[in-house]
């Protein structure tokens, strides 16, 4: 759970410029399972990715982070059937702050779920059969983004609790 905290922090601190002007769609759990099949099962060659519309053009772009370095693979399909060419292999670049670099540990989806204009997240944690629709399915979680914040402030909130965080973790 601290690790899914902590990624959520360095994805939401890093990548806030991304979201500032997403037109309005609001997704719910089950859009979010329904489309992951379709996004997970794409072309890309790596685990747990980053959705977000990075493009602003109504469907959802793929981030990889990894060793500092965040590339970004843009969505040359549709909504619902989503195909990725590597857009910029450079795209962003994040402080690397730990010894081993922590992996994203499911994949995620940034959308807004409740109209408010923010970005939710949405993580996929779990892939299981459905025996009546004899189907598989991806469970979703969401966590509501409530703090109503702008974004100067919500960065510098943020900023502060890793470093709180890291301080914890050092004098343990």
């Amino acid at each position: 759970m601290g690790k899914l905290i902590l990624l959520f922090l360095l994805v939401f601190v890093f990548q806030i410029r991304l979201f500032s002007d997403i037109p309005k769609q609001i997704f719910s759990k089950n859009d979010v399972s329904e489309l992951s099949q379709g996004y997970l099962e794409s072309n890309l060659q790596f685990e747990n990715p980053v959705f977000a519309d990075v493009d602003k053009d109504g469907d959802f772009d793929a981030l990889k982070f990894d060793n500092g370095n965040v590339e970004y693979f843009r969505n040359i399909g549709s909504l619902d059937n989503p195909l990725f060419i590597l857009e910029n292999k450079n795209y962003e670049k994040y402080d690397n702050m730990f010894i081993v670099d922590p992996k994203i540990p499911y994949p995620m989806f940034f959308a807004d779920m409740d109209g408010d204009e923010d970005m939710d997240m949405f993580v996929i944690k779990d892939k299981v059969y459905n025996k009546s629709r004899q189907n598989y399915e991806y469970k979703v979680s969401a966590a509501e983004n409530t703090l109503g914040l702008d974004t100067g402030t919500l960065i510098t909130i943020i900023l502060v609790l890793v470093i709180v965080l890291l301080v914890l973790a050092i004098l343990r």
